[in-house]
Order: structure tokens, then C-alpha cells, then sequence
């Protein structure tokens, strides 16, 4: 019976014995083929540690090879995480010196937890008082260093930011998707304009020191000093002096308009070559100062931009639309003519009024403007002429030449955004608001009211189809790809974006009227005189507000034309009056430019 007892424990105790030694093989194996690569990963991290240095991003280029946006060195306050404290008190100091919330920091510190030994820059671009401070406090601030790091400069400053765009801490979303391509939680991004369209290109590869511990996490020594790689640089389509040309002249209509009591808040401009789609200048105004973003921009200075109501950020020349006014009576003329509603010998009498089913559609002009033609109607933008080729032709035919010429789609230009803008048709009218079409919405649209609306940018390509007889090429804003020592990596070729085949006769017609309407017309007043002569239509266009949108677009030179440029100045009143001069002056910059 004892040994019957005494064998049943042992069988017992053996029992458990190898139940124990066959969880730990199991154990085992399981740690070393299934997470082996995982704990590797683990004890070489802390073996050796690499702490980063971020790489310069890529420099951007003028046309004619002015520096643009670069990087200059500039110093932060960081922590590298696995040697914080994580002490509130320490936290709270720090925050006292560096003049940032507390909150902050420790949300800083929660993103960058994944990677213990990569800096999280809590202050950016620091001055040599604030560097003393730490540097002072630094056996109270474990974990807390200087580091030299590049910063963008955007040397123009507000000329041309809506172009250049800014950065901006990466967000949880651009962090997941970017993570495997190297990307911390705590890294600035591309957040609008080139910057973010290019962001690939323009960043550069991180390197910095790696650092072997002991077990105690001391250092050993350095093992290893990883170069960064700058970022590849960009030269772009843009003349810087004929953007700031072209803004200067905007920004002095604008305070001029304001002086006669115009409302006029903003505006833009974009100048086309008309022979690649290179983008020579695009201006928006307001404007901000791409500077703001580049060391982290403070609460009270974003909520200043995005709180102001004239909206800085917003790049007007593509992600605003507006009605086109006269200028899409170039559009409603190819039509009329293409179809043959018209002729070139036809003779209207424009009475100041137009009378449909009883209803009265007056004229800019209400005395009348007499006999006119075709080129005529063009040249003193007949309201009446317009709107009998309107009703000659219905909503849906002038919808279709519309959408021919590019109305309605967006560019590809290559910035987020970029607004389609819209082309009514009678379903479209039926789809989007469930009522039918009425004839006189039908007249309304074909002088550029109602519910058309365009983009500056598809004005200016307007009229480069004109002054190309029908070839469109996509806007474009880089030219070349740049090594980090300024070699040709890459360049891109103008793109041919549609073609517009209307027959000779009526392109020929179109630029004879656009011609009259600087050397007889409208826009004689503004252009009289002027060498070369430009070809252009003004417009103004009813803002349902009581106000008026001012525009012309045109190109130069009218018989070998280089340039298309479109002009918009919100609520400035007549095109004639107040987007007409910026042209000039802008034209005048061009060819100004051209010669030296």
C-alpha cells in the first residue's frame, strides 16, 4: 500500500515535470520561430541606438534659376524619450522655459513613444537666449538636448506661397499611410501646394549617429555616423519678378477700388505660356507667409488665418469658382458661329433690351449699342447680340462647346483642390435641383450669368485655345527635377490636353473680335496705344449680392501670341475699370522682362 502510494506521487511529480519542461520547448519555440525576428529586433535596439538627423528637403528654383524656397540650420529644443524623465515637474519646467503647454508635451511624448531614441522636436527654430536657458537647466532636463536641425525658408515670403504650399506635423492618417516609407509620428510633411504634391521628391533621407550602450543603456561608443541625403530640388515654370509684377499690380487695384468704395477683398491672377502651358506666374490674394508654418505655427496665428474672412489659405486662381461673366461670350460665339446660327455678315440691332416671351433682358449698355455683326457684338460685349444666339442655340448646345473648351473639368494642374467648376444643362438643373429648365436661364447663361461658374485658371486657358487655334496644353508648374548638387535629374515635357477643332473661319472671327475689343472697344480706353497690341475680353459678373466681379483675360501678342493672363478682382466692379489695368500693367511686365 506505501509503495503503491509513494509510486503514484512520483508518477505524479514526473508528470508535472514534463509537463513543465514540454511548456517551456513549446515556449521556446515559439518565441524563436514565430516573434525570433522580433526579439532580435528588440536587443539590437537596445544594444545599439540610432538617434536621427533629419535630411535638408529639396530646393525649389524660379524658371530662370532663382532660389525660391530653401532650407537654412536653425536649432530646437527636443527630447529623446528613452532618456526623459517623464517626471511632471520636469515636464512642467521645461514647459516653463520654452514657453509650451505641458499638454503638449506629453502628447508629444505619447506619438513619439514608438521610436524611444528619435528626437521630438517640442520647439522649433529657437534663439540663442532660449538655447542658454536650457543648456542652464540641463541637470534638471534629462533627456532634453539642442539639436541643429535644417528649417524651409520661403525667401519671397507671400509671393507666391498658394504656389509653394507649407508644412505641417504629419497626422495620424498621412503617418499610417507613410509609415513604411520611413516616416516618424512626430515628422513635419507637405501639407498644400508643391509641398505636398511633390512630397516624395523634396524629402530627403535621415541619417544620423548610431550609438552602442551597455546593459545599463550607458554609452560605449559611436559606431557609426549615417550621412543625410538632401531631398531632390525643383525648378519651376514661375518668373518670380513677373509674379511679383503681377501681384503688385493686383494688390494696388484692389487698394484703389477700395478708395472708390468698391467692396474688393482679394483677387488673382495666372499667366499662361501659351505655347507649353507653363504657369509664368499665379497669384492669390490675401496671401499668408509659408514662413508661419515652417517652426510650427502657433494657435493664435492659425486661427487668425483660417478665421479671416477673407480666407488667405484658399488658392482663389483654382479652388474658387466664380460666374464668368462676358469673358464666356467667346465661348457662346465659337458655338453660335461653329453651328452656323450666325454669320460673319449678319447684322443685329442691339436696342439696349431683349424682350423674351414678355420678358424684358436689358443690356450693359440700356441706350443700345446700334448695328452691330459678330465682331462687333465681341468688341462692345453685346448683352442683347448674346442673348439671341443663346436662344438660337439652347442650354444644351452651349453646354457642349463649353465642356469642349475645358469648362467644367479640372486642369490636372497638379495642386489639391483644384475646383471643376459647373456647366448647366436642362438635366443637370434637374438632377441638382429637381426643376426644369426655363428659357430665360437659356439667355442668362449665354452671357456668363447664372449658373455657370469657372475657375481663373480656366479663363486663362480660354483664351490660350484661342490664341492656339484650338490647343490646349495642361498647365504646368515644374520644369525639372534637380539633383541635391542642382544636376538634371529629370524634365517634363509640355502635355497637350485637348484640341479644339472649330473651322478656320471662326477661329479667325473670334481673334478679330477679341483684337477689337482693345483697339475700338471696351477696353480701348485701358489699351490705347500699347505695344504689342493685346487680344482680350472684359467681364463683369453679378455676384447676386448687389456686387460685381471684375475680370479680363486676354493674350499677347495679339499676331503671335506668348502669353495668356486672366485677371479676377472680386466685387471690383467693371472689367473694364478694374481688372483691365492689372492686365496692362502685367502684359507691360512680360515684355519688360522679355528684353532684359
Amino acid at each position: 500500500m506505501w509503495i503503491t502510494e509513494k509510486s503514484r506521487r512520483l508518477n505524479i511529480m514526473a508528470w508535472i515535470v514534463i509537463t513543465v519542461i514540454a511548456l517551456l520547448i513549446l515556449r521556446l519555440a515559439w518565441m524563436q520561430l514565430l516573434h525570433g525576428p522580433q526579439y532580435k529586433k528588440f536587443a539590437e535596439e537596445n544594444h545599439i541606438h540610432q538617434i536621427t538627423a533629419q535630411a535638408p528637403r529639396g530646393i525649389m528654383y524660379d524658371h530662370n534659376g532663382a532660389l525660391l524656397v530653401t532650407n537654412r540650420p536653425s536649432f530646437a529644443i527636443s527630447i529623446i524619450p528613452a532618456k526623459y524623465s517623464k517626471d511632471w515637474n520636469t515636464t512642467l519646467l521645461l514647459a516653463n522655459i520654452i514657453d509650451v503647454q505641458p499638454d503638449e508635451i506629453e502628447r508629444l511624448l505619447k506619438v513619439g513613444a514608438e521610436y524611444p531614441y528619435t528626437p521630438i522636436r517640442v520647439k522649433r527654430d529657437v534663439d540663442a537666449v532660449l538655447q542658454a536657458k536650457i543648456r542652464e537647466r540641463e541637470d534638471e532636463l534629462p533627456g532634453v538636448i539642442i539639436e541643429a536641425m535644417p528649417i524651409r525658408e520661403y525667401v519671397y515670403k507671400e509671393l507666391a506661397a498658394h504656389v509653394f504650399g507649407y508644412l505641417g506635423s504629419i497626422n495620424e492618417e498621412e503617418y499610417v499611410k507613410r509609415k513604411e516609407q520611413g516616416y516618424k509620428p512626430t515628422d513635419f510633411i507637405g501639407k498644400d501646394g508643391l509641398e505636398q504634391e511633390w512630397e516624395e521628391v523634396l524629402r530627403g533621407i535621415d541619417g544620423g549617429l548610431q550609438i552602442e550602450v551597455n546593459a545599463a543603456g550607458e554609452e560605449i561608443q559611436i559606431i557609426g555616423d549615417k550621412k543625410a541625403i538632401a531631398g531632390k530640388g525643383l525648378m519651376l515654370t514661375i518668373d518670380i519678378n513677373l509674379q511679383k509684377a503681377a501681384q503688385d499690380a493686383l494688390m494696388e487695384q484692389i487698394e484703389e477700388g477700395q478708395k472708390r468704395g468698391e467692396p474688393t477683398k482679394g483677387g488673382s491672377v495666372v499667366v499662361l505660356d501659351v505655347r507649353t502651358g507653363a504657369v509664368r506666374a499665379m497669384v492669390s490674394y490675401p496671401s499668408f507667409d509659408p514662413n508661419q508654418f515652417a517652426s510650427g505655427i502657433s494657435n493664435f496665428h492659425w486661427n487668425e488665418l483660417i478665421n479671416n474672412p477673407y480666407h488667405p489659405l484658399t488658392n482663389k486662381s483654382i479652388q474658387n469658382v466664380y460666374p464668368p461673366g462676358s469673358v464666356f461670350k467667346i465661348v457662346t460665339a465659337a458655338a453660335a458661329l461653329d453651328m452656323n446660327y450666325v454669320t460673319k455678315d449678319e447684322i443685329f440691332d442691339d436696342k439696349g433690351v431683349y424682350i423674351l416671351d414678355g420678358w424684358k433682358f436689358f443690356g450693359w449698355q440700356t441706350k443700345g449699342l446700334g448695328k452691330l455683326n459678330i465682331v462687333d457684338a465681341i468688341a462692345w460685349s453685346s448683352d442683347p447680340v448674346f442673348y439671341e444666339l443663346g436662344r438660337r442655340m439652347g442650354v444644351d448646345s452651349l453646354a457642349s462647346y463649353a465642356l469642349t473648351f475645358g469648362l467644367g473639368k479640372k486642369s490636372g494642374i497638379g495642386l489639391q483642390g483644384e475646383e471643376e467648376g459647373t456647366v448647366p444643362t436642362e438635366n443637370w438643373k434637374k438632377v441638382t435641383y429637381d426643376e426644369q429648365w426655363y428659357a430665360g436661364e437659356t439667355v442668362i447663361a449665354a452671357i456668363g450669368q447664372g449658373y455657370y461658374l469657372v475657375t481663373p485658371l480656366q479663363q486663362a486657358m480660354l483664351l490660350m485655345a484661342v490664341a492656339n487655334k484650338g490647343t490646349v496644353y495642361r498647365p504646368m508648374l515644374v520644369e525639372k527635377v534637380l539633383t541635391a548638387d542642382g544636376a538634371v535629374a529629370e524634365t517634363y515635357q509640355p502635355e497637350i490636353l485637348h484640341t479644339i477643332y472649330l473651322r478656320g473661319e471662326t477661329w479667325d472671327l473670334l481673334k478679330q473680335g477679341l483684337v477689337a475689343v482693345t483697339t475700338k472697344g471696351t477696353g480701348l480706353g485701358v489699351f490705347q496705344g500699347m505695344t504689342p497690341i493685346v487680344a482680350g475680353k472684359s467681364g463683369s459678373a453679378e455676384t447676386g449680392t448687389g456686387t460685381v466681379h471684375s475680370w479680363f483675360a486676354c493674350y499677347a501678342p495679339a499676331e503671335n501670341p506668348e502669353i495668356a493672363v486672366a485677371v479676377l478682382v472680386e466685387e471690383g466692379g467693371e472689367g473694364s475699370v478694374a481688372a483691365a489695368p492689372v492686365v496692362r500693367k502685367i502684359v507691360e511686365a512680360y515684355f519688360a522682362l522679355k528684353k532684359k
